[in-house]
């Protein structure tokens, strides 16, 4: 058994802000009350323990008060990505059966037109319903049930379930307690969307009786003014919106002093861009690498991010996250020696229990007691490990192999370069071909053949793109991971 979310808060500064999004506030007893009045709500809507609730919303305050209320009522919570179109929509709610939606109001009319389960909309009449004192004591939290599915992005496919039970998700918060040195007196900017595996450090602070802002649309003004605002000490955020907010000429003149670390994930940062964001912001850094089925797989802590020092280090993602095995293993699932390229497994409590009615997909990466990420990489000698692509990215031209990652390192090193992809292309001689994809620093001009002039000075021949274009913008998820299967559509 484990305590409830807001047992700390409550017990120790009950009228402190738990929540702030948009001005309002809500302290650890407003939460509390209102997820309690939810609770009722559930019971008399006839919803039983292991009943699943999803939720399609943006980053809106009740989000904190919809995940307590469904853990005290031993109730599943899918939230959805709220960007999705309505058929995926569809199919996450055909997939995972919830006898309840919860929605913020902008997406009434989406769920009324696929034809959704009841809903209850984030509107008046759900304010009223959550406005009781409802005082109930908390019960202690059953950690042996199922707490959250998290949808995969789906970027390769439809998306799966990854099912938390409740003690994998406090596992994952006692692993970000330490890892991002959780304190009461903390104030934490959520910049990632809750439908995503970062919620699970909002949870953390919450659990750990600090202040938790939520940003429901990601602009990097608005980072900067809410930092400055609400004195904040840790902020969430990935690499492109890093990339965004060192590029904004406000930055040097915002006041930052209260930012003790940025963390950031999601996906891999070119070292140039670290290295200056490092320069920029005057803050710690904290890199965790993982996946919506894993949590922090390995972490890069703040100790470790020093361009002067320790240079080789900004491309890793670190060494083991605390409670977790890692090892890198060959097609045939042995463990290779320091140095050797492979697909990284890990195991630990933090690790979903599978996807969600789906046994096959579950046997597929769940073997032999380890999750397999389907990332390629390796460990130096002295346990750093380093991600170098996606499985499915490799690109093999001429029978060598090439790492996208690799190549687009070195382009993120040229100054008129903003954002940049690689991709393997058909090749008739090569079999796949190197191909850049790139966006330009505003008002700045490009010639491509330049561009590949300045790789080859940099990289062997056969990682040297071969072609490359221009493009306005690169397409990306909800969470800033560039898709390349859309490049790949539109790149031949």
């Amino acid at each position: 058994m484990a305590t409830d979310l807001l047992s700390f808060g409550l017990a120790s500064h009950p009228e402190k802000a738990a929540v702030i999004c948009d001005e309002r506030s809500l302290s650890f007893l407003s939460v509390h009350r209102r997820a309690n009045c939810l609770v009722e709500y559930f019971r008399e809507s006839g919803l039983k323990i292991g009943d699943r609730v999803a939720l399609v919303a943006k980053n809106e305050i009740q989000y904190l008060e919809i995940q307590v209320a469904c853990m005290r009522a031993g109730l599943i919570l899918v939230p959805i990505n709220f960007r999705l179109a309505p058929p995926e929509i569809s199919y996450i709610l055909n997939d995972s059966t919830p006898g309840l939606v919860i929605a913020g109001h902008e997406f009434g009319e989406t769920l009324a037109g696929i034809d959704a389960p009841p809903t209850l909309l984030l509107d008046q009449e759900y304010e009223k319903l959550v406005s009781g004192e409802n005082d109930r004591e908390l019960d202690a939290i059953d950690l042996n049930r199922d707490c959250t599915i998290l949808y995969t992005s789906g970027t390769t496919g439809r998306p799966k379930g990854a099912v938390l039970t409740n003690q994998a998700l406090y596992s994952r918060i006692n692993a970000n307690y330490y890892e991002y040195r959780v304190r009461p007196t903390d104030v934490f900017l959520q910049c990632l969307p809750l439908f995503h595996i970062a919620s699970n450090v909002t949870w953390s602070y919450a659990c750990g009786g600090a202040t938790n802002i939520f940003l429901k649309e990601f602009h990097p003004l608005a980072v900067l003014d809410l930092i400055e605002k609400y004195n904040v000490t840790t902020a969430l955020l990935v690499p492109t919106m890093i990339n965004t907010l060192i590029h904004q000429p406000e930055v040097e003149g915002a006041s930052l002093s209260s930012l003790d670390k940025i963390a950031y994930g999601a996906s891999s940062i070119p070292p140039s861009v670290l290295s200056r964001a490092i320069d920029l912001l005057g803050c710690g850094f904290l890199q965790l690498y993982g996946m919506t089925e894993t949590s922090a797989t390995t972490v890069l802590r703040p100790e470790h991010h020093d361009p002067i020092n320790r240079p080789d280090l900004l491309p890793s993602a670190g060494t083991a996250g605390v409670g977790m095995d890692v090892r890198i293993v060959d097609d045939d699932d042995r463990e290779l020696a320091p140095g050797e390229i492979g697909e990284i497994a890990c195991r630990g409590e933090v690790v979903m229990r599978g996807y969600w009615g789906n046994d096959a997909a579950t046997a597929e990466v769940l073997k032999n007691g380890w999750m397999h990420t389907g990332d390629l990489g390796y460990k130096d000698s002295e346990g750093f490990y380093f991600v170098t692509d996606r499985k499915k990215d490799l690109i093999i031209s001429g029978g060598e192999n090439v790492y996208p990652r690799e190549v687009e390192d070195v382009l993120y090193e040229h100054p008129d370069i903003l954002e940049a992809a690689v991709i393997g292309v058909p090749d008739d001689k090569w079999g796949e071909r190197v191909h850049a994809v790139i966006v330009a620093q505003q008002n700045r001009e490009l010639e491509l053949d330049d561009i590949i002039a300045f790789t080859r000075e940099r990289l062997a021949g056969y990682k040297v793109p071969k072609t490359a274009e221009l493009m306005a913008e690169l397409p990306k998820n909800a969470t800033g991971k560039v898709l390349k299967t859309e490049l790949r559509k539109t790149t031949g």
